[in-house]
């Protein structure tokens, strides 16, 4: 069968309106992320983890602005995500290209390819030449409790970084748009979520609870996602 046709919806042929009301949704996504976690598991009564580092209660002017420019470069990462999974010849669209091979196992190579290159970009970070310059911002907080605004108060070059190699991992791996839709969505989530205080673990894989030992302990668990790279 032919391939899809994209040149009606060619992001390359996008007008300036078609990419304004695009980076208002984009924007708007953001938003609804940082509340629709706490609604969830404060509508399912989940565990909350007890607060033993210093919680910063007040953000400053510096992590305003890094927030704000982070939402600007969430923006920008989407618009290139959209354009890498129109171009890519080895992202398959069709419903029925799709199979267990190039949607869950994708999937699952996804987070593993992401953790291995996050993981060790993260403990570079924590090197003593570098993390006073980059990485520091991000400690400020010991306690995260506001979900996506806490998970994306960081030093934009950090975030930056941190994003692309998503757009990396998709680029790498052979996989159908189910699983990058999948793999995009539910890192926001998970990442989002990492920086609440909800008790919420998938054994052996996933834990709130290993991120926010980071912020505290800060020379352990450097991994996004998974508990792979546990010490």
């Amino acid at each position: 069968m032919e391939e899809m046709d994209f040149s009606e919806y060619s992001i390359d042929k996008w007008s300036l309106s078609t990419k304004f009301i695009f980076s208002v949704g984009v924007m708007l996504g953001l938003e609804t992320l940082s509340r629709i976690i706490p609604f969830i598991f404060n509508t399912l009564g989940s565990n909350l983890i007890p607060v033993k580092g210093k919680h910063l209660d007040i953000l400053s002017f510096d992590d305003h602005l890094y927030i704000t420019i982070n939402k600007l470069l969430t923006v920008m990462f989407t618009y290139h995500l959209i354009w890498v999974c129109q171009s890519s010849s080895s992202i398959k669209w069709k419903l029925e290209e799709a199979s267990a091979y190039n949607t869950l196992g994708s999937l699952i190579a996804f987070y593993i390819f992401y953790d291995f290159f996050y993981t060790n970009f993260h403990r570079v970070l924590h090197l003593r030449a570098f993390y006073g310059y980059i990485h520091k911002h991000h400690h400020k907080q010991r306690a995260p409790s506001r979900g996506n605004l806490d998970a994306i108060n960081v030093h934009p070059f950090e975030f930056l970084v941190g994003e692309y190699i998503h757009l990396l991992t998709i680029y790498c791996i052979p996989c159908h748009i189910y699983a990058v839709a999948i793999f995009i969505l539910l890192g926001g989530f998970l990442a989002s979520l990492n920086h609440t205080r909800f008790d919420i673990s998938i054994p052996g894989l996933y834990s709130v609870k290993v991120h926010d030992v980071h912020h505290r302990i800060v020379e352990s668990n450097y991994g996004q996602y998974t508990m792979l790279s546990v010490i």
